[in-house]
């Protein structure tokens, strides 16, 4: 969370400073500097695929043609399952639908697991979510602390980040299977009996500000979903490191390089 002028005010710690004093702070014409935040470092790569361990079938027992359910396997080749409770999610046939599972990387001695996320369309006609979306493999690296620098300006009142200047060697991945169960509950709830909401926020978002087509495969909407991911997984698991993190930094900020 920024702290600043233009920031959230009960983050304020800068003190004693010029901005510390509000009459001092309002004469103030412009200013330009730059904090070093504690943050966390995540990365979040997407692929189309021409297979999906995704797999769509009817509901056992349910004679009703509105409704199916999909799952998959991870053990296949040796991951493991992140959806470690699920078997089966059942979802509206709808015209169009968005898939979601989640595996793990097979466990390796001194090595941090990689998490993949398989996304899967399903349409009712061709050029829909089963063309334009079809498989995507997404695969997101261990979260870690870092270090950000924040930039704030005074005339267009914002604030910038750039690229992390220092991150920790310790990763959380019991972070990350949390809010990979997380997001796989937000893309199920998404799905009504004509749309995924999810996929159409991106597809939305690709029309209006990159003046993408529709129902078309294009890799900026691949970085739409790598950057949607990525800011869900984040957003999921602040509440849960916000003050952990800080003892973090202050056990181990030696060992950030």
């Amino acid at each position: 969370m920024p702290i600043g002028p233009n920031g959230v005010p009960a983050f304020d710690t800068l003190g004693p400073s010029p901005f510390s004093n509000n009459k001092t702070a309002a004469g103030i014409v412009s200013y330009n500097y730059t904090l070093e935040h504690q943050g966390l470092a995540s990365g979040v790569s997407c692929s189309y695929a021409d297979q999906s361990p995704i797999r769509f079938g009817a509901v056992p027992g349910v004679d009703a043609p509105w409704v199916l359910q999909y799952n998959a396997t991870c053990d296949s080749d040796g991951k493991a399952d992140v959806l470690t409770d699920v078997l089966t999610l059942i979802v509206p046939n709808a015209n169009n639908t968005l898939a979601f599972w989640a595996c793990q990387s097979p466990p390796a001695a001194g090595k941090s697991p990689t998490y993949f996320i398989y996304l899967r369309g399903k349409g009712a006609k061709a050029g829909e979510y089963q063309d334009s979306i079809g498989n995507i493999t997404c695969t997101v690296s261990p979260i870690h602390p870092a270090i950000y620098p924040v930039t704030y300006q005074s005339l267009p009142r914002i604030f910038s980040m750039t690229e992390s200047i220092a991150n920790a060697t310790q990763v959380y991945p019991t972070l990350i299977k949390r809010a990979l169960v997380g997001l796989s509950g937000i893309i199920h709830e998404a799905q009504n009996s004509q749309a995924n909401l999810v996929a159409e926020s991106v597809i939305t978002f690709g029309v209006k500000s990159f003046g993408l087509r529709p129902y078309e495969k294009n890799e900026t909407y691949l970085e739409l979903y790598q950057s949607m991911i990525q800011g869900i997984l984040e957003y999921e698991v602040r509440p849960f490191t916000s003050l952990y993190i800080r003892f973090s930094y202050s056990a181990s900020v030696g060992h950030l390089s």
